[in-house]
């Protein structure tokens, strides 16, 4: 009996030291700078695919135009935007360069329309002189940065989005952290259990939200980002408080 109270004492500790910290996923791969787009520009992304273990998104370069912008894949399994094609401007040592608007366009397998690839180079202003003045720059990273909130601010803000059909949600798989602006809010981007939706919530850096515009339902998981564009205009995203 000592005995096997000992052992149970060892596995608590050991459940104490391991079973509740949570590690963040490194990119192994060469692409980091397009990693780094994806992360930045696709609502609900990981920076990894999910199986038994977790591993490598996979990205596929695809194209480069005579000025060195770069068409590539994306694909991670998520439910939204399973996978994507991206155009990137411009990467030099630990930065890369895109437009902060349709810079991509998604598909529920992978293949893509032909007219929306041209449209897609047209946006992007492919086989044109790069103007960095146009591009979002952000710093090339190969994980992605962990969410400032808790599961237990974001949670109530959930339940309020999807409403009572939702309120037995008891954990964080159904949310994603997506990004933070350069003025401390953060953009969270959860799927509802019950139904084919989800949303993008806005908080505040001290988890306070506004329940009336700081949020955004869609039921596209393809064609959804010229709303999620206006979403952003909106709330003023990445412009002064």
């Amino acid at each position: 009996m000592k005995k096997l109270l000992v052992i149970l004492t060892m596995l608590f500790v050991i459940t104490l030291m391991y079973g509740c910290k949570t590690y963040s996923y490194k990119y192994e791969g060469e692409y980091s700078d397009s990693y780094t787009q994806a992360l930045h520009i696709i609502p609900g992304t990981r920076g990894y695919i999910q199986e038994e273990i977790r591993f490598d998104p996979e990205i596929i370069i695809l194209e480069q135009d005579d000025y060195g912008r770069v068409l590539f894949t994306y694909y991670e399994g998520n439910t939204i935007s399973p996978y994507s094609l991206l155009i990137r401007q411009y990467s030099y040592d630990d930065e890369v360069y895109f437009y902060s608007e349709k810079c991509y366009i998604s598909s529920s397998e992978n293949a893509f329309d032909d007219n929306e690839i041209s449209q897609l180079k047209a946006d992007n202003d492919w086989n044109t002189q790069i103007n960095l003045t146009k591009c979002n720059c952000v710093p090339i990273k190969t994980s992605k940065d962990p969410s400032p909130l808790s599961y237990e601010q974001i949670k109530p803000f959930y339940e309020f989005v999807f409403s009572s059909d939702d309120e037995i949600f008891s954990d964080d798989r159904n949310l994603a952290y997506f990004k933070s602006d350069q003025y401390g809010r953060v953009l969270v981007v959860a799927e509802a259990r019950l139904a084919d939706e989800w949303a993008v919530m806005m908080f505040n850096l001290d988890g306070t939200y506004d329940s009336t515009d700081g949020f955004r339902i869609f039921t596209s998981y393809i064609t959804y980002q010229e709303s999620f564009q206006v979403f952003l205009d909106d709330i003023n995203w990445n412009k002064p408080l």
